[in-house]
């Protein structure tokens, strides 16, 4: 009996230990020999933007943003790209508006908020909010037209946490189309 039991433990070790070691060589190369840690793989998505840089005209015409005239264009764009007004029933006046793929939306909105909070505390300059809030806003106008559904869920999941959303956000390659 002890000897089967042996048998079983020495079966399942040797079943085990690649496993193990694998989760070790995915982990922290400094780690490797002090912890088990296993890393997550990050996903990265690429969208095709055809977002061109505004022209003089349209950043005069463009509202202003607390993160500047260029920000203040892209939401512009963004607002109307992602929240469309449609009648509920034809021929009457009253409309409804429907938000286009409102994980994104919601995230970017989130965003807003939370580099709004940040720059009021100090701890981010009002010209690193606009950068950040730019590309946020490139990345959602570039994915309204993509296949997003992966993306989408990965914003889902974390909707919580603005600076995950952010890093999510800064996973997203954008190749121009121009």
């Amino acid at each position: 009996m002890k000897k089967e039991f042996v048998l079983v433990l020495v079966l399942f070790g040797a079943l085990f230990s690649p496993l193990s070691a694998a989760s070790v060589a995915e982990g922290d190369p400094d780690k490797a020999g002090k912890t088990n840690v296993k890393t997550v793989a990050v996903e990265k998505w690429e969208f095709y933007s055809t977002v061109q840089k505004p022209t003089v005209e349209e950043l005069a015409n463009a509202d202003n943003h607390k993160f500047g005239k260029e920000v203040g264009y892209l939401y512009h764009v963004f607002m109307d790209m992602y929240v469309v007004k449609e009648e509920v029933v034809p021929g009457d006046p009253a409309r409804r508006a429907v938000i286009r793929k409102p994980d994104i939306y919601n995230a970017v909105r989130s965003i807003e908020k939370q580099l709004n909070k940040e720059m009021k505390s100090n701890r981010l300059t009002k010209d690193a909010a606009a950068d950040k809030f730019a590309n946020v806003l490139k990345i959602a106008l570039a994915a309204i037209d993509s296949d997003t559904s992966t993306f989408e869920k990965a914003l889902y999941g974390n909707k919580k946490d603005s600076s995950r959303l952010l890093a999510i956000f800064d996973n997203v390659k954008l190749k121009n189309l121009y």
